[in-house]
This record gives C-alpha cells, structure tokens and sequence, in this order.
C-alpha cells in the first residue's frame, strides 16, 4: 500500500473529502499533531508528499523521507518548500494550478463590496437594532466607475477582471508579463509598466501575484502615501506583500478608509494583530480558495496527479510539473 502523507492536520469534513478521493492500493495519513517533529516521524515511510499547511518541506524531512517519489501541493504557492534542498534530492514538484481561482476571485470581489458598502459596521449596528438609513446609507459607495488596480493578471486576476466588467469599474494592471492585446481588450484592462505607476489613480488596489523576494513589503509607508485618499485594500494574494504595521498606520490616519485582507503577515493571526482592532478592516482567515467547490476539486486533483504519477503517466500532468 503506498502512503500519501498530508502535511498538515484536517478533520470533520475536509479530512472526510480527502479520503473519499483516494483510491485503492494507496492510503493516506493527515498529521497527528500539527508539528515539525510530527511531519519529519512521518515522512519515514512516505511514498508521496501532499503538501498543505505552513510547515516546512526542508532538508531535515527530505532526509527522513527515503521511500519518497514525488511532492504535490494542493495549491500553488510554494513558500514552504525549500526549493534547494528539494533539487538536492531530485524529487519532482507539481501543483494544482488554476483549481482554486473563481472560488478566490469571488472571495476578492465580496471582500471589495463589503468595504465599499461597509457590511461588517452597518450588519452589526443592525443587529444591535440601531437603525439609520440614510445616515449609513450615505457613507457607503459605489463599485461603478470605480478605478480598481490588479497586482497580477494570472487566473484569478483575469477571472477578478471579468467579474468586475460587470460592475461597469476601469480595470488597470500590473504584471512581470503582459497580457495579449485581445486579453486586454475582452476585459477592458489598462496595462501600467509598474506598481507605482497604478498606485495614485487606484480607488480599490488589490494583490493577485505570487510572492517573491522582490515584490515583499511591496505595499509599505513609502508606497501607501502615493495612493489616492480614501482608497481600500484588498489582498487574497499573499500576506506578506503587505507590511501590516504601515498598513495599520495608513488606516488610523485615514489615508486609507478600509481594508480587507484574507492573507496575513503571519498565520494563524496572533492575538495582539494590530489590524483586528479596527472597525474598517475586514479579516478572513485564508479561506479565499476553499470554498466547498474549490477544495473538493483541489482534493481530487492533487490525488489523480498522484495516482497519474505512480502510473507513469507524466504527460498528463507534465503542465503542473514546476520542479
């Protein structure tokens, strides 16, 4: 029997859709314990890696795993790999591009409405049977006409692009690569050579780019304060393109009215996370791209990759190969 081992530890419902998508003559095992020591214990016999979660795939598991033949995320991002020691090793990598990216762009479009329609303050106030329409009513906006600023124009950016056609804002971008002519065009995109660039035109500026070295703390005190008054910012990206305590200031004085972030500097959240403490910041634990849908597809995609793999059926998932 070959082992599949998680990388992390799920339970309830979402370890119920991993093993429902598990064939036969392989089993798989989700960590016992959320730790490093737990993972390294585990890799021992491991056949397959199928990575999740935050802990690292680094020399010292690598090591361990001897019976291991390939490493599968059941994402995309790869900051938790240690991409050098895994070249040591020659394992192959592949991941599940795309899976994941409308259920990640309609996350990004509800999290930029509710802070353009204040639904967290007005739900609330609701709640607490406070009722003043047109006081409240006033204070919202409007996503038409609206400049909003992609960082990225992969999947999910172009999925985000078209989603807001339909709310009749102007699309501007950023990329390392530029999109084909008859992309800009069926999306009504307008292409900026560099972040800076978009930054004092954007009312809504929102992240959907990988992290890299380059691009980390892109966001900061500096760039912040070239931004229009008032604008809101909105990251399903990754957390650390953000510098949480510039952020927080930005809020505080007002040069930004709202933010909405379901990536985080550092996750899981710590208890004294200075953005919680604002009314205009909305928070969202990293479940941009797990939604029922996204998670059961991400699930048996990563699976079938495994089992194609094993078969020897590489050309199939060689598109998904990035190591």
């Amino acid at each position: 029997m070959l082992k599949v081992l998680h990388t992390a530890r799920y339970a309830g419902t979402p370890w119920d859709i991993l093993k429902s998508v598990v064939p036969e003559g392989f089993m798989v095992k989700t960590l016992d314990e959320l730790s490093y020591d737990c993972l390294v214990q585990e890799a021992v016999d491991a056949n397959y890696l199928l990575v999740s979660g935050r802990l690292p795939i680094d020399e010292g598991v690598l090591s361990a795993a001897r019976q291991l033949k390939m490493i599968q995320r059941t994402g995309v991002g790869t900051e938790m790999l240690d991409i050098e020691a895994i070249k040591k090793h020659n394992v192959p990598v592949y991941v599940n591009a795309g899976v994941n990216a409308q259920s990640v762009a309609e996350h990004t479009l509800a999290l930029v409405l509710a802070c353009l329609k204040r639904l967290p303050q007005i739900n609330q106030q609701t709640h607490q049977g406070i009722w003043k329409k047109q006081q409240v009513g006033v204070t919202t906006r409007e996503l038409k006409g609206k400049t909003v600023a992609l960082v990225g124009m992969g999947n999910i950016g172009r999925l985000v692009a078209k989603m807001l056609q339909a709310f009749g804002a102007r699309i501007i971008y950023t990329d390392v690569v530029r999109q084909p002519a008859e992309t800009e065009q069926g999306l009504g995109l307008t292409y900026y050579d560099s972040f800076e660039a978009m930054l004092p035109e954007a009312d809504v500026l929102s992240f959907h780019c990988p992290l890299v070295k380059e691009n980390t703390d892109i966001l900061n005190q500096r760039t912040m304060a070239m931004m229009k008054k008032g604008a809101i910012v909105v990251n399903t990206a990754r957390g650390k393109l953000i510098n949480p305590d510039d952020l927080y200031d930005a809020l505080k004085s007002d040069q930004l009215s709202g933010a909405a972030l379901d990536t985080h500097y550092e996750e899981p959240i710590k208890e004294d996370y200075k953005l919680a403490e604002l009314e205009k910041v909305i928070l969202t634990p990293h479940v941009g791209g797990l939604s029922y849908e996204a998670f059961s597809q991400m699930m048996a995609d990563a699976i079938e990759n495994i089992v194609a793999f094993e078969e020897g059926r590489l050309t199939e998932i060689e598109s998904k190969r990035i190591l």
